[in-house]
């Protein structure tokens, strides 16, 4: 009997342990027109059609997302999840504070992932309103999309179009959501997946 219930118990935390684990869900066929619909798919393909050319080239720190997410496509760096007028927001976690001298500073400490040139593009995306943001060069770029009050839209990586969704009914808006979207030359969708917070 106690063979029996030790058995039950390790079954029911292997099956804790698993349930606990977030991980990639995929959206079935029947439900993608609606997840996507959600989202307002048709709003954030029409930004994606468009040549983005002119811009202003700047420096930025590139700081990596957390273990709180997945695997993002292109490195997708997560000081990069809001966007301040022109300025992109960085709070590096280091030991460095206001007024403190850093010219014998490890560069590593004040900016943990490195240095990277982003282009912020001068024309605002189409139907969405918000600014434009290039991040890389050739087939490696990232193009970061951005809605008017500055949280991330959506991002576009070769194939690989990533949709952040977010909690906007309160007064800091929260990331509850990705949607990772495989999509066609013409960025059609092709096969969708799910991730939520």
């Amino acid at each position: 009997m106690k063979q029996i219930l030790f058995t039950f118990l390790v079954f029911l935390f292997a099956l804790t342990v698993f349930a606990s684990e977030k991980e990639l869900k995929t959206v079935p066929k029947n439900k993608t027109a609606k997840v996507l619909k959600s989202v307002a798919f048709a709003t954030i393909r029409s930004t994606l059609l468009v040549t983005y050319g002119e811009g202003e080239e700047k420096e930025s720190a590139y700081t990596p997302c957390s273990e709180n997410f997945p695997n993002m496509p292109g490195d997708f760096p997560c000081n990069y999840l809001d966007y301040e007028g022109t300025t992109l927001e960085v709070a590096p976690s280091s030991g460095v504070h206001e007024g403190e001298a850093t010219e014998a500073s490890d560069p590593e400490d004040v900016y943990p992932g490195g240095k990277v040139m982003i282009k912020l593009i001068k024309q605002k995306s189409p139907n969405l309103n918000g600014k434009v943001v290039l991040l890389g060069e050739g087939e490696d770029q990232l193009k970061l999309f951005y809605g008017p009050k500055g949280q991330i839209s959506h991002y576009i990586f070769r194939q690989s179009l990533v949709i952040f969704k977010w909690d906007t009914s309160i007064a800091i808006p929260s990331l509850v959501g990705l949607l990772f979207v495989n999509v066609n030359r013409d960025y059609f969708p092709e096969e969708v997946k799910e991730y939520s917070f």
